[in-house]
């Protein structure tokens, strides 16, 4: 019986019998320790009948063991795998120990996504035929590896007959956060459920002593059980109040009690907690050794301390075994795993971490056995684990090159984790740690790579420059590669002296990536107006740059393929940038390359955009901001919300929602990458009517050396200037931008350069100019909002023309674009044109089927459509094939179809 939890424990039951009813849900039940967590998941796993129910239990000692908390809980399920695709099949098989490991490492991707879906899709299996209540308790124990698959799988049940129940002590290390999840935060008892539990546990008490024992616990219930078994003497004397937390006061009364049992006793309890197996014949070999045997258990096993169960022994509550390890002198516990380690087999994965234990100072013998267990956890991708177990070798390891060796394999493998800050933090121990100049470029990649993750890109500058002098030192012809970045850097920052320097040391090196470089470097100068390298010449060379990566085919990484996708956008061939970066997020998602997804989705998102599909624009900036939080990496957060969403909300006049979000992504920016954040508060500006300021912010941005892709902007200006009679101002930029154009060769520019050039002609001449711009949008295609804007301009001179038929016709066909897409303002400003044309009609425009869906749906939608089956829809969105399928059936009737095959008849 729970006193005093009613109301947690009917939650807990709503959540099963949603369960049951098919709407998965995890929950996180946090508080202190011996507060009721556990008895809490305990009653609703009873309550769940009909249900397969798992059990896991995180365990201090199980943090460096890579997948154990996962194996655990999954590894009922084990007659489930059969049905679920192979390759998820095969990971799982693995990590449960079915199958052998690979004989090398796990391929390259994040891992966590791979496990996390095949993790998934096991779960979903199993719950087809029976729902499933997973409870994972003192989840803050768990090792990292299987606390992020199941934080992973935690986000993803809701359509899934899954629930689970995740327990996390509060206030103690370590932090365990749980973005997105909800949560349970159990607090003290209240005195009336406090003093039921009393009388239940212990009668006849007086009023004095029950008063006392009730403030000394302080609701918790755990303290309310185990404090009256204090002798009364002891209860009565002792201070149980004060500073004190209740763990700490708990702590001492196990410690109390396991220091009145006998010494073999405590021996036994000491080994059982220092092996993290609880293995019976490990700690009866290890206690033969130290002179005590199992019947020395039994007053431990009387007073409830531990018990036999499962075929292991186990503690009756987590502080227990906490009290019997720390409460051990410090020799003792050293010689507890040295004798554990002895008695364990040479190839025994627990070994090494008793050999670490029982070691007191460096130790070669104890660094290799760790590095070899590093090895091992890479070989099934557990790369959380794998760098804290090369970081704890390197600990172990005499001063030396070695040293720096196994830190460096730790920070490649906390960056293969997408852990940035423990990357970092041992990057710059390797610096003090060896002279080995190779080893300095590796690292300062490492490092490069993650301040690029913080978007602070002028260190990422300037640490690819120091990895480039490293190996220029020591290997020269990869110094290529860092030169290259560099580059990269210096044009986000708007630097394009510092791209400079960065060609030049490539030509001296005369590498082979050296022609790659300067080309690079070309086109920052060309996209900065300052320079004496022109635009034409910097299209060129991005156009090189594209045919030769373009020529490698699937050997470029995702992360290149995305940079391919943004010189593309750069040059203007919108139509190219889609399909490289539709096919990077297809590919990054096949090969579970989860770390270039958010930039790969921002840059697919930001084609979407240009192509009128905002909806998709949407749901893709939403994803790469779910993915980016997920993974750590907040610059897809400011790229999704600056380049995508704020200037969509711009255009659509939501002026409060455009300042949220240019402030969020303010906030995670440095000031030199803020260029396109700015430009979005002018397009509110200008579409609000308020084109005063509108120019002036944006002029502000062309008459600096902000990055190229302030040009996009030029028209936007120029037609500022023109409605506040500044045409002068802008003459230079549209020179600037009519070059562009001209080099790019796209028919879509070519007619925003016809319509600006309307918009500065004098009245008699504007309509040609206005014509010509119809006729190449017309051409181009695929571009409805500029085409809009160009009907806009010119069904106005029509209408100040006198050609009113004609202009109420353009002006219709804009409004039509706009009301489709939600740009409040601009239908407003065409209907203010209708009306002067004597057309106050409504403005009636085709139904966007997109609106009507969430972004999730959509996406879903979409690759249903392209004829993807729920399992291949699963695997591309991270998702199981039964949420995917409750998506599409929730879209079904919002777009009128009741099929896949009408899907693909809407067009969508």
């Amino acid at each position: 019986m729970l006193y005093g939890r009613d109301t947690e424990t009917a939650a807990l039951a709503d959540r099963v019998a949603a369960a049951e009813a098919g709407r998965g849900s995890s929950l996180v039940v946090r508080g202190e320790a011996g507060i009721g967590k556990s008895s809490l998941a305990a009653v609703a796993a009873e309550a769940a009948h009909g249900f397969t129910v798992l059990r896991c239990t995180g365990v201090e000692s199980e943090h460096a063991w890579s997948f154990a908390g996962l194996g655990a809980l999954l590894l009922p399920l084990a007659g489930h795998l059969e049905g679920i695709p192979e390759h998820h099949a095969c990971v799982l098989s693995r990590l449960l120990g079915l199958a052998p490991a690979p004989d090398k490492a796990a391929p390259p991707g994040d891992f966590r996504f791979t496990v996390g879906l095949a993790t998934l899709s096991l779960l979903a299996e199993a719950a087809a035929t029976r729902p499933v209540l997973a409870v994972v308790d003192d989840a803050h124990w768990l090792d990292p590896d299987s606390a992020a698959v199941l934080l992973f799988v935690a986000k993803r049940l809701a359509a899934e007959p899954v629930a689970m129940i995740l327990t996390v002590r509060e206030g103690y290390a370590p932090d365990f956060p749980t973005p997105g999840l909800d949560e349970m935060r159990l607090g003290p008892l209240d005195a009336d459920a406090a003093g039921a539990l009393l009388s239940g546990r212990l009668n006849g008490l007086s009023h004095a002593s029950r008063s006392r024992l009730l403030n000394s616990a302080e609701g918790n219930p755990l303290a309310l059980l185990e404090l009256p078994a204090i002798e009364p003497e002891t209860r009565l004397a002792a201070d149980w109040t004060g500073t004190r937390s209740t763990t700490s006061r708990l702590k001492q009364v196990f410690g109390d009690r396991i220091d009145r049992l006998p010494e073999a006793a405590r021996t036994l309890l000491l080994l059982i907690a220092a092996d993290e197996t609880a293995d019976p014949g490990l700690v009866l070999d290890a206690a033969a050794k130290l002179g005590a045997q199992l019947t020395d258990l039994a007053p431990a096993e009387a007073d409830d301390l531990v018990r036999y169960q499962g075929g292991r022994f186990a503690f009756g509550h987590p502080l227990i075994r906490t009290a019997a390890y720390q409460g051990a002198p410090v020799f003792r516990r050293l010689e507890a795993h040295r004798i554990l380690a002895d008695v364990l087999e040479p190839d025994d994965h627990r070994r090494p971490f008793h050999l670490a234990a029982a070691a007191t100072g460096p130790d070669e013998e104890v660094a290799a056995a760790l590095e070899a267990s590093a090895e091992c956890a890479s070989t099934c991708g557990g790369h959380n684990v794998e760098y804290a177990v090369f970081e704890r070798a390197a600990s172990f390891t005499p001063e030396g090159p070695e040293r720096g060796r196994r830190l460096l394999r730790a920070a490649e493998a906390a960056a293969s984790a997408g852990n940035g800050p423990k990357a970092w933090a041992l990057c710059a121990e390797i610096g003090q740690s060896t002279n080995d100049r190779a080893v300095h470029a590796r690292a300062t990649l490492i490092a490069a790579m993650v301040a690029g993750w913080r978007n602070d890109v002028r260190e990422a500058y300037r640490l690819y420059m120091e990895a480039a002098d490293h190996y220029t030192a020591a290997q020269p012809e990869a110094a290529g590669y860092p030169l290259f970045r560099a580059v990269e850097l210096a044009w986000q920052a708007g630097d394009f002296s510092r791209a400079e320097v960065a060609a030049e040391h490539a030509e001296r090196l005369d590498i082979e990536h050296s022609p790659w470089v300067r080309d690079l470097a070309k086109a920052t100068a060309g996209f900065h107006r300052s320079c004496a390298v022109t635009v034409t010449e910097a299209v060129a060379a991005l156009r090189s740059l594209i045919d030769i990566h373009v020529g490698f085919g699937a050997a470029v990484t995702p992360e290149n393929r995305a940079m391919v996708a943004w010189w593309q956008t750069l040059i203007g061939d919108i139509d190219a940038a889609e399909a490289t970066a539709s096919e990077n997020v297809r590919a990054a998602r096949r090969t579970g390359a989860a770390g270039a997804l958010p930039r790969s989705l921002v840059l697919n998102g930001i084609t979407e955009f240009h192509r009128g599909r905002w909806r998709d624009a949407e749901a893709m900036a939403a994803d790469a901001m779910d993915l980016s939080t997920e993974l750590g990496q907040p610059i897809g957060l400011v790229k999704a919300r600056a380049y995508i969403l704020a200037p969509i909300a711009a255009l659509r006049g939501q002026e409060a929602d455009v300042h949220d979000l240019v402030e969020a992504a303010r906030a995670a920016s440095p000031p030199e990458t803020a260029v396109t954040i700015d430009t979005a508060l002018a397009l509110l500006d200008f579409s609000l009517g308020r084109n005063e300021e509108a120019l002036d912010r944006l002029m502000g941005h062309l008459e600096s050396n902000a990055p190229g892709d302030a040009l996009a902007f030029v028209p936007v200006a120029v037609e500022a200037a023109a409605r506040t009679g500044e045409h002068a101002r802008i003459a230079d930029a549209f020179a600037w931008y009519t070059e562009w154009a001209e080099a790019g060769g796209q028919a879509h520019l070519a007619a925003l350069v016809e319509r600006s050039r309307g918009l500065l002609a004098d009245e008699a001449d504007a309509g040609a100019h206005y014509r010509r711009a119809a006729e190449l949008h017309k051409a181009a295609e695929g571009h409805p909002f500029e085409t809009a804007r160009t009907d806009l301009v010119y069904g106005e001179w029509l209408r100040r023309a006198r050609r009113v038929n004609e202009a109420k016709t353009r002006l219709r066909s804009a409004a039509a674009v706009f009301e489709r897409l939600g740009a409040e303002p601009w239908t407003e400003r065409v209907r203010r044109e209708l009306r002067a044309a004597g057309d106050a009609g409504p403005i009636e425009a085709a139904p966007d089927l997109a609106d009507r869906l969430t972004p999730q749906e959509l996406q879903v939608v979409r690759l249903a459509a392209a004829g993807l089956s729920n399992r291949e829809i699963g695997e591309q969105l991270y998702l199981s094939p039964r949420t995917a399928g409750y998506h599409l059936y929730k879209a079904y009737p919002k777009l009128g179809v009741a099929s896949r095959t009408d899907l693909a008849k809407l067009g969508l």
